[in-house]
């Protein structure tokens, strides 16, 4: 009842500004610590639902994918939610604003939203110093990933080296990296989903991933590819 009330004054504003909204609510309930534990003892979630993968410790089968907390500024929060996993982003290596607004549409009979935001987000650099605060403290935090993308102006020629310079910056305050290849909002980003720039691509990053310290090395490279592949492309 809580939530369909609430649901009623989220839409009457538009998608962006009600997501803005709740993001602003979190980061100033995020700042009253016992209220974050209150919250993380409430929705600890199940013990028979953990999941051990690549070195890692997952609380809850389910997780946050990227697109909610594009900057990392909402982990704590986040996190006493009882997700098993939160991935921020997409970042990539210099801040850009995305799209003009408006670029968030619902479409409520479908119960859908569409997504054309185009990457606004912070830039490598200031994501990877939050990540490195979070490290710091002592949150009880699930595995964190961080979703790369690179800039709309680098061309596709470039997109290696781009994905590369972000990894390197984000990569070692993270328990995994995401690369993603899916957007159809950078031109030609799903071009990179053919072998010759996947390949080249990965075989970059996990040279990266090498010269990190050593907890680092082994941690997982994943790729987000686009929903609607054939089976020959995929």
């Amino acid at each position: 009842m809580i939530y369909r009330a609430l649901r009623q004054l989220l839409f009457l504003l538009d998608a962006e500004s009600a997501h803005e909204l709740a993001e602003r609510q979190i980061l100033r309930v995020q700042t009253v610590r016992p209220l974050v534990d209150l919250i993380a003892a409430v929705c600890r979630p199940p013990a028979a639902g953990a999941i051990d993968l690549w070195g890692l410790h997952f609380r809850s089968p389910v997780g946050l994918a990227a697109g909610f907390d594009k900057n990392a500024t909402m982990v704590r929060l986040l996190g006493a939610l009882g997700f098993g996993f939160i991935e921020v982003g997409t970042v990539t290596l210099e801040p850009q604003p995305g799209n003009p607004r408006p670029r968030l549409f619902r479409f409520p009979a479908e119960r859908a939203l569409v997504n054309r935001l185009g990457f606004n987000n912070d830039g490598a650099r200031v994501v990877a110093d939050r990540l490195a605060q979070l490290r710091s403290g002592d949150d009880d935090l699930p595995p964190l990933f961080v979703n790369v993308g690179k800039n709309r102006e680098v061309p596709l020629g470039q997109a290696a080296q781009a994905y590369c310079a972000c990894y390197e910056i984000v990569g070692p305050k993270a328990d995994g990296v995401v690369v993603n290849l899916s957007s159809p909002n950078t031109p030609g980003l799903r071009d990179l989903q053919r072998p010759e720039h996947l390949t080249t691509i990965l075989v970059a990053m996990r040279s990266v991933r090498d010269s990190f310290p050593p907890a680092a090395q082994r941690q997982p490279i994943l790729v987000k590819i686009a929903p609607d592949l054939t089976g020959a492309q995929i």
